[in-house]
């Protein structure tokens, strides 16, 4: 079942809805700013429990930062100088993040408000068009997200098609905690990933174009792993796994709390996985709820960073006339230990 609302209004007096959608089991909640992953109550051994950060207003979403929930596009993650040549053509974008571009720009997908495409029994399909040059990038642009919810199962899908050749590379930019958003136990979660290299990267956190491997590292995650075990010895998590899943559709991550038995498998096509340790000034959520630094961490699948700029990199380019499309599941259950 799908509940549309009206959630609030921005800043510049654009409405923004909410979708409630509902399972026997689960629910999630998406609002129209940033096509956001609001909600994401799952069953638990102690009832439902919302297990990603999110805000109850707008205005928080407007202006407290980190992308939280939010679907990130053009382009996720960062380009080296804010600028990448295509065709022969050099493109300069926006830098938001020190000399390079991160997530689209200053205005990306992640804090424009989408527009409602299609809503279904247990799904909701968000539109946005994007201009040619906004933020720097080529060709007018239209894309989508899909959210569907079966029982305790999320899917993401996201589409678009461009007129001009142009970078097509989306995420999700969720902040996960399997106890419970603000239950300061996120750093006990247990964390599994299907990579055995990280991309190494330079003191703005862009590519050298080496992939590193991770065992007998903090990064390795080859095997259950709290993730405190590796926070203890490089602070915050902002790293780039490369994937075995060959672009292939596959379980590509797991995580799994032995407080509330919570095990979420993460599947997608895309060639990586970014996990983000949470780092961010301490703010007010939904309900008053206070989070803080390293309560939580982000599952963003994605193409790898700056590889429009890197030719050993899976490519982030999508053709004039092509369809994109990628699907990303995070799947919930109750594993008894």
């Amino acid at each position: 079942m799908v509940k549309k609302t009206l959630f609030g209004t921005t800043s510049n007096g654009e409405s923004v809805y909410k979708y409630a959608i509902t399972s026997n089991v689960a629910s999630i909640s998406v609002i129209t700013f940033g096509a956001t992953l609001q909600a994401f109550c799952v069953p638990s051994n102690n009832g439902n429990l919302d297990i990603v950060l999110g805000y109850d207003d707008v205005l928080s979403y407007e202006t407290k930062g980190n992308y939280i929930g939010a679907t990130v596009g053009r382009n996720a993650n960062r380009i080296c100088d804010a600028k990448f040549t295509l065709n022969g053509k050099e493109y300069i974008l926006n830098k938001n993040n020190g000399k390079n571009n991160l997530h689209g720009g200053n205005v990306g997908f992640s804090h424009r408000v989408w527009e409602e495409d299609e809503v279904g029994e247990n799904y909701v399909v968000l539109s946005i068009f994007s201009k040619d040059m906004e933020e720097g990038f080529p060709g007018n642009m239209t894309a989508k997200v899909k959210y569907t919810l079966n029982e305790s199962c999320l899917d993401i899908e996201y589409f678009a098609t461009c007129d001009e050749d142009t970078v097509c590379n989306f995420t999700n930019h969720s902040y996960f905690n399997l106890d419970g958003a603000g239950s300061n136990l996120a750093s006990e979660n247990l964390l599994k990933i299907e990579s055995d290299f990280i991309t190494e990267v330079d003191s703005t956190l862009i590519p050298t174009g080496k992939l590193l491997a991770v065992k007998d590292t903090p990064y390795d995650f080859t095997e259950f792993k709290r993730i405190k075990d590796g926070n203890e010895k490089v602070n915050c998590y902002d790293v780039s796994y490369c994937l075995k899943n060959n672009g292939k559709y596959q379980p590509i991550c797991f995580a799994y709390s032995k407080n509330s038995n919570i095990k979420m498998t993460v599947c997608s096509d895309q060639p990586a996985v970014q996990l983000y340790g949470g780092a961010m000034r301490e703010r007010v959520g939904k309900g008053g709820i206070v989070y803080k630094t390293l309560d939580s961490y982000c599952l963003e699948t994605q193409g790898y960073i700056d590889a429009v700029n890197q030719p050993s990199f899976p490519s982030v380019i999508l053709k004039k006339g092509e369809n994109y499309y990628s699907k990303t599941t995070f799947k919930c259950e109750i594993i008894k230990v």
